[in-house]
């Protein structure tokens, strides 16, 4: 009795302290997956959520975008045995980020060379961010779906799909469905899957109002990002559209995106 009472007090603290790791995927570049990851990560962080950004693009779009200080160490050095906190480069109060290097960056040559050795890495490294006290951990990846891509998806509880408003995007969205299935499959484990973020819309184009109203019929949430000029000009100043726009039109969907994550959205 009593060692049962102690079993359910340890994963009664071990789910309290369970990081949520979201992952944001599509194999197809252009569509805005550094964008919807870092505005994600900032808003949450906004609301006192203790929030750790992963650069996982060997491109390092999103380090260029958020970090604004000098780094030693980036994202393969973990594996090779630095610490988080060593690696980690602190935003804010509530945001940190594992960098990447952009020039001469191990992290592809890692994964081709490395990761097959120790598939689980992404799986132990979020483990270990859970025990820092992490609330969210969002990873932002490269559009390919290598050996790399697949370890991140696995190690994900959510992945989340942006899109453009182009016609072949639907085919996307089919054939990541299908891959993701079969990755759940080899690695007995449900990974969810049920949200797309529209991104780029502008309603005054018939094509973008016909490709949103065929996505409605898709049974996902969508959350449906405006075109605004102020995101590029955000990540050109290295700032958060909160900070560098307060009233700019997106937003109201980033919002509505960060509710649905954290479960604050009704309409689930």
């Amino acid at each position: 009795m009593l060692y049962a009472r102690i079993a359910n007090l340890y994963f009664t603290i071990q789910s309290e302290n369970r990081v949520k790791k979201i992952c944001f995927h599509i194999q197809k570049g252009g569509v805005g997956k550094t964008t919807i990851s870092c505005t994600v990560a900032w808003g949450l962080a906004r609301r006192g959520c203790r929030v750790v950004l992963l650069d996982c693009d060997p491109q390092a779009n999103t380090t260029s975008w958020v970090c604004t200080k000098q780094f030693r160490y980036d994202f393969t050095d973990i594996f090779r045995g630095r610490s988080i906190d060593e690696v980690s480069v602190p935003i804010n109060d509530n945001l940190s980020l594992i960098p990447v290097f952009s020039i001469d960056g191990e992290l592809k040559n890692w994964s081709e060379t490395r990761l097959a050795e120790s598939p689980r890495a992404f799986e132990f490294l979020l483990d270990d961010l859970s025990k820092m006290g992490f609330d969210y951990a969002i990873l932002d990846c490269s559009p390919s779906f290598s050996l790399l891509e697949k370890a991140i998806v696995c190690a994900s509880d959510e992945v989340i799909n942006p899109l453009s408003p182009e016609f072949f995007s639907v085919d996307g969205i089919e054939i990541f469905s299908n891959i993701l299935q079969g990755l759940e499959r080899n690695n007995r484990r449900k990974i969810k899957n049920d949200k797309i973020v529209l991104n780029m819309l502008n309603k005054s184009f018939a094509t973008h109002r016909a490709f949103s109203e065929s996505l409605q019929q898709l049974n996902y949430h969508i959350v449906t990002i405006p075109q605004d000029r102020k995101l590029a000009e955000c990540q050109g100043a290295q700032k958060s559209i909160w900070e560098y726009d307060p009233k700019a039109r997106c937003i109201p969907a980033f919002e509505q995106l960060i509710d649905l994550i954290t479960g604050e959205h009704d309409g689930e």
